[in-house]
């Protein structure tokens, strides 16, 4: 039933895509002969363009690829790590990726209204210090998937200025549990999606694709509703595949996520806050050996104001009542993100995150001990050497590694360097 499920959403999803574009077609010869105007661009590329008193080459070519409808990027980032105290033992670590990718706009390419798509790939390499600190939670965010993947192969289509559909080889974390202030924090605590959620196995993520589709309504500037059901499978998290794995399966389960979201403003400042659920359907294994479980729910959610101008702060909050699934049934992280501290280096930011993980009673016992909460402090500041290079150095203070308290507080002192194009 959740393989029929699924099926049935992804390509009932392409269905009515194709069903759009077919009627579309019969303009597609004059819109090639009038010449497609610029001002209709709704790509959603990852490329930060920027004002600048003379194009270069390199823009004046981005901008006829941009007119065309095709709009490549790339990205390049590495973390070098060491833990210098405490934990189990002291080592230093580097992890990096690589992230290139092209987005197509369909209506510029082929005068398929609101049509766009992605393709991309990841490389990632490298190895983390988790085993060396002890933790259950990461220090370089870019460990996980160390291997070469196809990852998008997704096509999304606008249906009016409210309603959108996706369907593909995606995951979660494009679409849901994300804010781009988890982005600057080198500990994958933080950085990517509520890390309680991954933690649970039960959600597709970066850089795993697997079949999924996702429908948006957006009925208003301030408010967004997302549904969205994803493919899981016990292949799914499988690196020797490279995301080239494409089949349904008897038994694979179902993912579904729903997630609200409110864009507005708390006492005259920015604003956002998200609130969603998370249900996975099938056959999950538990903390006891002798007991499986049809069922998994969680729910999370986020809140970040703009404190003043350049300062933003977040609170982000998971939990399950799933305790024999979810091995940290509750997480809690803050943030802040200082864009403009230093008045002479307006595009630099400081950075401060904290995130306290509380374990399962079940997960204890699995492991045969006592296990509270675990507490990862960072603190960082990011220098914005170039406009496409950035160089950020941060220290993180691990409390409680483990959550057993039997291990030292970590203190792992690393930098980031990132380029994009």
């Amino acid at each position: 039933m959740k393989k029929i499920i699924l099926l049935v959403l992804v390509f009932s999803s392409s269905t009515l895509m194709g069903q759009s574009q077919e009627s579309q077609t019969s303009t597609l010869a004059m819109k090639i002969n009038q010449g497609i105007d610029s001002s209709m661009l709704t790509t959603s590329a990852t490329l930060i363009v920027e004002e600048s008193a003379k194009p270069t080459t390199d823009e004046l070519n981005q901008s006829k690829w941009l007119n065309e409808g095709i709009v490549p990027f790339f990205s390049f980032a590495a973390i070098a790590a060491a833990n210098v105290s405490g934990g189990l033992e002291q080592k230093g670590s580097y992890s990096g990726q690589l992230y290139a990718g092209i987005n197509f706009d369909f209506e510029k390419i082929w005068g398929w209204k609101g049509t766009r798509a992605k393709l991309s790939m990841i490389n990632r390499h490298g190895s983390g210090l988790s085993n060396s600190v002890g933790s259950v939670f990461e220090p370089l965010t870019l460990v996980g998937g160390q291997s070469t993947f196809l990852y998008d192969l997704s096509i999304e289509k606008d249906f009016g200025k409210q309603l959108s559909l996706k369907a593909g080889r995606t995951t979660t974390s494009d679409d849901f549990t994300m804010s781009t202030l988890y982005y600057y924090s080198l500990n994958n605590t933080v950085n990517g999606v509520i890390r309680a959620l991954l933690l649970d196995g039960l959600m597709t993520t970066f850089p795993f694709p697997t079949w999924g589709t996702r429908l948006k309504y957006k009925p208003t500037a301030k408010h967004q509703f997302q549904l969205a059901a994803y493919q899981l499978g016990e292949r799914v998290f499988d690196i020797s595949h490279h995301g080239l794995d494409f089949a349904f399966r008897s038994s694979d389960d179902l993912s579904v996520f729903f997630q609200y979201d409110w864009l507005g403003e708390i006492a005259g400042r920015n604003a956002r806050v998200y609130l969603g659920t998370h249900q996975a359907f099938g056959s999950f294994d538990t903390f006891d050996s002798d007991n499986s479980s049809n069922h998994f729910t969680r729910y999370y959610g986020h809140l970040d104001v703009e404190l003043k101008e350049g300062l933003s702060s977040f609170l982000t909050m998971a939990y399950s009542n799933h305790g024999e699934i979810a091995k940290v049934p509750f997480q809690s992280s803050f943030g802040l993100n200082w864009k403009g501290f230093s008045k002479k280096r307006a595009d630099d930011r400081l950075l401060f995150f904290a995130t306290v993980g509380t374990f399962s009673e079940e997960w204890a016992n699995l492991q045969e001990q006592e296990l509270t909460s675990e507490i990862v402090l960072e603190m960082g500041y990011r220098f914005q050497i170039a406009k496409h290079f950035v160089v950020q150095p941060a220290v993180q203070y691990d409390i409680k590694p483990g959550g057993s308290g039997l291990i030292k507080n970590a203190i792992i002192p690393g930098v980031w360097i990132e380029t994009n194009f």
